[in-house]
């Protein structure tokens, strides 16, 4: 049986034509690009640290950063949160992809972001940020008697703690404050938060920043 030709001698071509987008699959997930490196990267040199001071004030090593500044690896969560606590900045601003941020954004309790999970506790995340926008919310909770690993960094931006239930201090440098149910701390900038739960039951509370622009 003869095949069926076209054009002379070249089969006749069946199926999708090949070309531009041939191989892609219908309703694929196009992921934007958010240039981690770059960020990561940029606010090191404002900051006037060298690649050996980050990685010290970090805990990533001085590999590990070079890599991640040139695009050579992906950071994992945990290393990105380090990161983020070293240079001062929420984790949103190295993911957040500047105008594909919305002007709205409706986050049901099932939807939310899990920052950690730990024995101490959980964070999540109850407000993103917006296009423009400066607000970032967390919900965290603190088992009984649990204390936050990491020290929260405030980087000039200011910030309120509201106890939604328990018994919570927040320690400011020196400086204690114990707050119970409905009471609620604002604060600016001013150094490095700790969490502690003194009661004997979980603590909930919530954490909204109003971070400054970085430019």
């Amino acid at each position: 049986m003869k095949s069926e030709m076209t054009n002379g001698n070249r089969p006749a071509e069946r199926g999708p034509k090949a070309g531009k987008g041939a191989g892609r699959k219908k309703g694929a997930v196009q992921v934007p690009e958010v240039r981690i490196g770059e960020k990561v990267r940029g606010l090191r040199k404002k900051n006037g640290y060298s690649i050996q001071k980050l990685a010290e004030l970090s805990g990533v090593s001085p590999a590990g950063v070079y890599k991640i500044e040139t695009n050579g690896m992906v950071p994992t969560v945990t290393t990105l949160m380090k990161l983020a606590v070293a240079l001062e900045q929420p984790v949103s601003y190295f993911v957040e992809v500047g105008e594909s941020l919305p002007e709205v954004r409706c986050i049901r309790k099932g939807e939310r972001t899990l920052l950690a999970s730990g024995q101490e506790g959980r964070t999540e995340v109850v407000a993103e940020r917006l296009r423009g926008g400066r607000l970032e919310t967390l919900f965290r909770t603190l088992e009984a008697g649990a204390r936050s690993r990491a020290p929260h960094v405030q980087a000039g931006c200011e910030t309120l703690v509201y106890c939604v239930r328990g018994d919570l201090v927040v320690r400011r440098g020196e400086e204690a404050y114990r707050l119970k149910e409905g009471d609620s701390l604002h604060h600016q900038a001013g150094g490095k938060v700790m969490f502690e739960n003194a009661g004997r039951a979980a603590a909930q509370f919530l954490v909204v920043h109003a971070h400054a622009t970085v430019n």
